[in-house]
């Protein structure tokens, strides 16, 4: 089933992750609990047979990584995922990501083999 209007998957600060009903497989107006998503996340990652163990903040965490790769501002990164505006947290997240996109030795190489 994809997401559409019609099932009201339109708005931007609504659910990522929604309930399906267990015989129609209709989408429901609630979101799973975030135990829930913890658990399809690694049971996923283990069908996948992936070595490392993915966790329910593997999504919450490539949020932030893929949108900084996309030029986003951490504000507007802590208010989409949920972490606090000057989050520690998501800080070192996006420090990971900077220090090849935002690496100030990137230009010098070229200046110091004139």
């Amino acid at each position: 089933m994809h997401a559409c209007a019609e099932d009201g998957l339109t708005d931007p600060d609504g659910y990522a992750w929604r309930r399906l009903h267990n015989h129609w497989h209709t989408v429901l107006e609630g979101g799973l609990q975030p135990a829930a998503i913890g658990d399809i996340v690694t049971r996923a990652g283990e069908r996948a047979g992936i070595e490392i163990r993915f966790t329910g903040h593997s999504p919450r965490r490539g949020l932030a990584t893929s949108s900084r790769l996309k030029g986003h501002d951490q504000i507007v990164i802590a208010k989409q995922g949920g972490w606090a505006p000057h989050s520690k947290v998501l800080a070192g997240y996006l420090e990971v990501v900077d220090q090849w996109e935002d690496n100030a030795l990137v230009s010098l190489r070229s200046r110091l083999h004139r």
